[in-house]
Order: C-alpha cells, then sequence, then structure tokens
C-alpha cells in the first residue's frame, strides 16, 4: 500500500508507482511493460464492464502514462474513474539447466488508483518459485533459479515503495509467505501434492 499526501491525484501516484514498479520488475528479468489494462469504474454504481489497453507503455513515463490512462477513458461513459491498472507483459525464468526462458506473463501486477491509498498486488501463477512443481516432484535447481529472483524482487518494491509486503491468501496450487510461495503438501508423509487436476 502506498499512501498518498492530502490532496494528491491518486491517478498520477498510481502511475507513478506502476512505472517505478515496472523498472523495479524490470531490472528483476521478471517483468518487460508491453501494455497497461485499465479497468473503469463509477462512483456509487461500481465496475463500468468497460477495460481499455494502453500499448508501447516500456518507456512512458508517469506523467505520459496518467495522460495515456485519461485519453483512454470509454468514450460511452464520460463519467467513469479509472480503478485500476494492470502491468501486462512477458518476464524470464531460469530453467533446470541454467538457462533463461520467456513467458508471457510471468508476474501479474495490479495497481488500484480509486481508493484513497494506492494499493498495489503481485501474483505469481506458476510453479518454478516453489520447491515442489505442480506435479508435487521437487524441483532444486528451478526453484533455486527461480525463487531468490522473486524474494530480491519483492525486497526491492518494499523499499521503493516504502511499504511492507502482506502475504496473500493460500490457494490449492501453494501459500504465499513473506518474499514468496511454499508447494503444497499432504498425506501421512506430507509429500509433495499433484495439483494438476486443477490447473
Amino acid at each position: 500500500m502506498v499512501e498518498h499526501n492530502e490532496g494528491s491525484n491518486a491517478l498520477e501516484v498510481g502511475c507513478t508507482a506502476a512505472t517505478s514498479i515496472a523498472q523495479v520488475l524490470q531490472a528483476s528479468d521478471l517483468l518487460y511493460l508491453d501494455s497497461v489494462d485499465v479497468e473503469w469504474f463509477r462512483y456509487g454504481i461500481g465496475h463500468t464492464g468497460y477495460r481499455s489497453r494502453i500499448l508501447h507503455c516500456r518507456e512512458l513515463t508517469a506523467a505520459a502514462l496518467a495522460d495515456r490512462v485519461r485519453g483512454s477513458q470509454p468514450v460511452s461513459r464520460p463519467e467513469a474513474h479509472p480503478e485500476t491498472l494492470l502491468l501486462l507483459g512477458p518476464g524470464n525464468w531460469i530453467t533446470s539447466d541454467g538457462s533463461r526462458r520467456g513467458e508471457p506473463e510471468l508476474v501479474s501486477v495490479s495497481v488500484d488508483v480509486a481508493d484513497e491509498d494506492t494499493m498495489v498486488e503481485l501474483s505469481v501463477h506458476h510453479d518454478i518459485w516453489a520447491e515442489n512443481g505442480f506435479f508435487g516432484r521437487p524441483h532444486p535447481e528451478v526453484h533455486d533459479g527461480n525463487a531468490p529472483r522473486l524474494a530480491r524482487a519483492l525486497r526491492a518494491l518494499e523499499v521503493m515503495l516504502g511499504s511492507e509486503t502482506e502475504k496473500g491468501e493460500a490457494t490449492y496450487f501453494g501459500t504465499a509467505f513473506h518474499y514468496g510461495v511454499a508447494a503444497p503438501r499432504g498425506g501421512s508423509e506430507m509429500t509433495g501434492l499433484d495439483v494438476t487436476d486443477r490447473r
């Protein structure tokens, strides 16, 4: 969470956070910002059902991104306000043999620009961060090549945003802890679980 100074513009604060987050994640080889999706809402009503996409975002400044967001407002919803910025782009993960492999949306980032304070959420959807793969089998080379990178990026984001991270809810596929993800375990010997039935 990024607290606003009184009287500050929520969209501009959010775009500053978004571009700074993108820089940290690019430096970590986890996200190369290609586009930003904007979800729109109306006060007192809620989500409009509209989402706009801003392309070619990698070199945009925070001010330029804010201008592009305003310019992408749905024409049929002049009373709509930006609610969430979704940062989209590929990242690289490390394979068991140590090579880099590109992956679309390796990490997902959403920046809430509608509330009093800017809320940031980073999500991961792959098994490379946990000690076991989705089949429940250990993959130490993959884990060791990727989990520390995620942890370093999260710590860097804490410093940049000036706010501690909060772990998310546990899911069927893993449990978040402060700087990473633990694979699900179960059975009498607490071995890794095969969770591919819900992939």
